[in-house]
């Protein structure tokens, strides 16, 4: 299942597990003068006759794909931001959308789970088994004592990066949130925007993530993590029934405030979009607004993001504005 569809998770919205991984005795990807050979190599090992993997990928060159497609893909997190830039890169996407396997972004693997809800252990189940698959083809760079070597020294070690997509509005209204941040960052866990280092949290979406890969083993990262998340669920459960305890007029005028503007507006922008969406999740989950959309909150704000509500056309800022209200008033 997409992550994104009918996905009425009210705080826990994703999963994501990524493994950096890279070829032995190869040039990381900002080295190497062309890339065409690495590519083939891991393509084959993953699509080849061989491999039980290629029935469920498909290949995409991403350097004869054009940049809206890009866009889309990164809008809906099967690739990451960076690699709709530069030349050489591809992705190969399974056919059910919850894997993907990016290709000379930083690394030249990127091996990704993503699924609905909380699910970091089957999230890693499903990884370290593709990822083995790969390995019976290709020999990665690793050192006894540093384990995977990556091109940025942060990802060394397991070369995992866990995170939970997580929905935290009333944290958020109560001014708490950068309390979170700061306690999870004692704990060696990260919380990013909503596409990850150095975006923000649009539409009050944070990913929580660990930031040490070097020294804990993959069930120690998931373990701390998921300690982690289920603090910062309780944390966001207990804020949001305070905000409709003590402030229920206030909070309900405000969320059916947003509803109406969606229900009805005829132009709205990205940020906005996110915004007023994340009030009608807030209110749905509260009991405030009735849950009649036709497709849930998170997926309308993931269909009208600036490329994905084109629908492959080339629009204008206004022109999208349009068609990101219309699709949303006739689904919420």
């Amino acid at each position: 299942m997409i992550w994104y569809k009918n996905n009425n998770s009210d705080i826990v919205v994703s999963t994501r597990i990524r493994l950096a991984r890279n070829v032995d005795k190869t040039p990381f990807p900002n080295a190497l003068k062309d890339t065409k050979e690495v590519t083939e190599k891991i393509k084959n090992a993953v699509l080849g006759g061989n491999s039980t993997l290629a029935k469920d990928f498909d290949f995409i060159d991403l350097d004869n794909t054009p940049l809206i497609r890009k866009q889309e893909l990164a809008e809906e997190h099967l690739i990451s931001p960076v690699m709709c830039e530069g030349k050489g890169k591809s992705v190969m996407i399974s056919k059910d959308r919850t894997m993907s396997i990016m290709l000379m972004e930083e690394d030249h693997i990127r091996l990704q789970i993503i699924k609905d809800d909380f699910a970091l252990d089957e999230a890693y189940s499903l990884a370290s088994k593709v990822d083995d698959v790969i390995e019976e083809n290709i020999t990665y760079a690793f050192d006894n004592d540093f384990g995977y070597l990556t091109a940025c020294p942060t990802n060394t070690g397991t070369g995992m990066r866990a995170s939970v997509m997580m929905h935290l509005p009333a944290l958020t209204m109560s001014e708490n949130i950068n309390r979170v941040i700061s306690s999870a960052g004692s704990l060696g866990i990260e919380v990013r925007g909503l596409y990850g280092e150095g975006t923000k949290a649009y539409g009050n979406l944070y990913q929580i993530s660990n930031r040490i890969t070097l020294g804990l083993s993959e069930s120690q990262v998931i373990e701390k993590l998921t300690n982690v998340v289920n603090q910062i669920v309780d944390m966001e459960t207990k804020a949001r029934n305070m905000l409709k305890e003590k402030n229920y007029d206030v909070i309900a005028d405000r969320l059916f405030r947003s509803y109406g503007t969606l229900k009805y507006a005829r132009s709205v922008s990205s940020s906005e979009a996110k915004s007023l969406l994340s009030d009608v999740m807030l209110g749905q989950s509260l009991g405030i607004i009735p849950k009649e959309s036709k497709i849930a909150p998170l997926e309308c704000m993931v269909l009208s993001e600036p490329a994905l509500v084109c629908d492959g056309k080339e629009l204008s800022p206004n022109e999208r504005d349009k068609k990101r209200a219309e699709l949303i008033r006739n689904n919420i």
